[in-house]
């Protein structure tokens, strides 16, 4: 009998994922080796460099490389973390900030240009909330998650805006977020821009029909021209160890929440249909709007369509 194909897999522990990590499910032929981490930009540096075979990866980061023919891997159209992000921006309260809007000619700083989240909040900036992108100068500590990237390499925005780096010589990209950005929640002096973003978020999914997508599932080209079979088959895993998850979280008590059902009710109110699919064109609007925003900022080295991202095998693939 043959000896099981070893899989490097880099994780965090989602709820959609658990089984796969816990060793529930699997893929007949193949025996994952599997790191489970909470050091998101470690396990998207690992995948970059080489060190995993599959991993979750940032979808900025993914796009950036892609666009200039420099990626190693390719996208299977498995999104293991989604998020809204109005609640994550922060404004100072000595600032006179009172509406989005108000933002035009202020210093706005984000730890990294090439972050999914920081992506999809300046593209939101712009498109609904009144900020304008011409002459507006974004400040960042680093480029990307890792700090040895492309050597060089440039990006320029074509909106008009301009990108400043954040100086702080001698030190690594964490050490420079933690001298330049505090701990927003904890700190007095700072307040969310939308004092209720649940609302304001619930209103945004309404009107987009979109649910961001922060990080998606990546495989080593190698691999898949060794297994062409196998992005399929990690798609189909990913799909039975979702499905799996939202029967487990409806079930099973939580820790956290008294009335878990009960949330999970409203929430299928707003949204209808299911917000964490999986599949390209299930998607299809959502990334279009994403890659749109990564175009606009300079992420990109060209204009590309979704399907460029993804391995040709999963292109029909739906749940």
């Amino acid at each position: 009998m043959a000896s099981p194909i070893k899989i490097r897999l880099a994780s965090r522990a989602y709820d959609g994922t658990l089984p796969i990590l816990r060793g529930q499910m699997g893929i007949p032929r193949f025996e994952f080796d599997i790191t489970e981490t909470e050091d998101v930009p470690g396990m998207f540096a690992g995948m970059f460099q080489g060190r995993y075979d599959v991993s979750e990866m940032s979808l900025g980061e993914l796009i950036y490389y892609t666009s200039r023919d420099k990626a190693d891997f390719i996208a299977i159209p498995v999104f293991p973390s989604r998020m809204f992000r109005h609640g994550f921006i922060f404004c100072r309260k000595s600032a006179g900030i009172n509406h989005p809007a108000d933002l035009n000619g202020k210093k706005i700083g984000f730890l990294r240009w090439v972050q999914t989240a920081a992506i999809w909040m300046r593209g939101m900036l712009i498109d609904e909330c009144g900020v304008s992108a011409k002459d507006r100068e974004w400040y960042v500590a680093s480029m990307h998650h890792w700090d040895d990237h492309d050597p060089g390499a440039t990006v320029e925005p074509r909106d008009g805006s301009v990108i400043r780096m954040i100086e702080n010589r001698g030190k690594t990209t964490s050490e420079r977020a933690e001298s330049q950005l505090p701990t927003l929640l904890n700190n007095d002096s700072v307040r969310r821009l939308f004092e209720n973003p649940r609302e304001v978020e619930a209103n945004y999914f309404r009107i987009t029909k979109i649910l961001p997508i922060m990080h998606v599932l990546a495989l080593q080209k190698s691999l898949a021209d060794r297994y062409p079979e196998l992005p399929e088959k990690l798609f189909r895993l990913y799909c039975d160890a979702k499905r799996w998850a939202q029967r487990w979280r409806r079930a099973i008590p939580s820790l956290v929440e008294a009335w878990p059902n009960h949330y999970l009710a409203e929430e299928q109110k707003l949204f209808t249909v299911d917000p964490w699919a999986y599949g390209l064109e299930a998607n299809r609007h959502v990334l279009d709007t994403f890659l749109g925003y990564c175009h606009a900022q300079g992420i990109t080295a060209r204009r590309i369509a979704p399907e460029e991202i993804f391995h040709p095998n999963t292109l029909k693939l739906v749940e």
